[in-house]
């Protein structure tokens, strides 16, 4: 004959008790697991959205560089389809006026004109 008591309740160390606490807390680490796959992906995802807007942006720079640098080129052809041609100079000398020389008056540097050297 056996004797039970009453005040005898299972312990902390009773296999049952300890499976459900290990079953519980198995539970709990798969939802952090979950999550944590979860949240893992959402920063690959972010990861990859923000390298492709860089490389977007990049190619944008780069279409923009071109953009200017042929914007530049056309300025250039404009200016020079633009550019005013004027046939070279020609002075109008008026009868009384004597022109320099070669044509008229010999003007050279006094030193020269003498025969002294340069001061």
């Amino acid at each position: 004959m056996s004797l039970t008591l009453p005040w005898r309740r299972a312990g902390k160390h009773d296999p049952a008790v300890v499976i459900d606490r290990l079953r519980a807390e198995n539970q709990l680490l798969l939802a952090r697991e979950i999550a944590a796959s979860d949240f893992f992906t959402l920063l690959i995802e972010d990861r990859d959205q923000a390298i492709e807007g860089w490389q977007q942006e990049k190619q944008r720079a780069d279409d923009l560089a071109a953009d200017r640098a042929e914007l530049l080129e056309l300025r250039a052809f404009k200016a020079n389809i633009l550019a005013i041609d004027a046939p070279a100079g020609h002075r109008d000398i008026d009868p009384g006026d004597q022109p320099t020389h070669p044509q008229g008056i010999d003007v050279k540097p006094l030193w020269e004109r003498y025969g002294k050297g340069a001061a």
